[in-house]
């Protein structure tokens, strides 16, 4: 095991991981390749169902970050009350932008990404890619409240789609 001062974060702990949501490091485990001895975080994704294994030297340029904290949480859900001005463009520039936002990966890019296409999606459906970046980015979304805010993803889900009805 390569727990050690190289590490940003410790195992048990929970993390938001850009791409692909609220995991736990389960591990840090080292691997062997081309002769070189690399640590890896070992990362459960529940919502995925999956494990994945990043490595340590990476998890920064890649976007795994800390929870966001109880006041980033709610300063994102706040603002899906706000309504997101955003120029048109068409769904492949969109769909670019907002996997941008995604990969980026801060809570209040998520939110952001919920807002904008929660309500395009009122006036017309969305394409199936943006709808897919939209149920991502609401999953992490509600994950992430739940896993800060100790909460319930139906509470969560009444919480977002509330503020998100307050536009308008």
């Amino acid at each position: 095991m390569a727990e050690n001062g190289n590490t940003l974060f410790s195992i048990g702990e929970m993390v938001a991981y850009p791409t692909n949501g609220v995991g736990r490091i389960i591990d840090i485990v080292d691997k062997e390749l081309g002769g070189e001895t690399i640590p890896y975080y070992n990362i459960l994704i529940p919502s995925l169902a999956m494990n994945i294994l990043l490595p340590v030297r990476n998890a920064e340029e890649i976007g795994l970050r800390h929870l966001a904290s109880r006041k980033e949480i709610e300063d994102a859900v706040s603002s899906l009350s706000v309504e997101k001005k955003v120029r048109e463009s068409d769904w492949k520039a969109r769909q670019l932008q907002q996997m941008m936002l995604m990969k980026e990966g801060s809570i209040g890019n998520i939110a952001t990404i919920v807002n904008i296409l929660y309500h395009r999606q009122k006036v017309r459906d969305l394409p199936i890619q943006e709808r897919r970046i939209f149920d991502t980015a609401l999953t992490h979304l509600t994950d992430e409240m739940c896993s800060v805010l100790k909460i319930d993803s139906d509470k969560a889900r009444r919480t977002i789609f509330t503020r998100l009805e307050k536009i308008g």
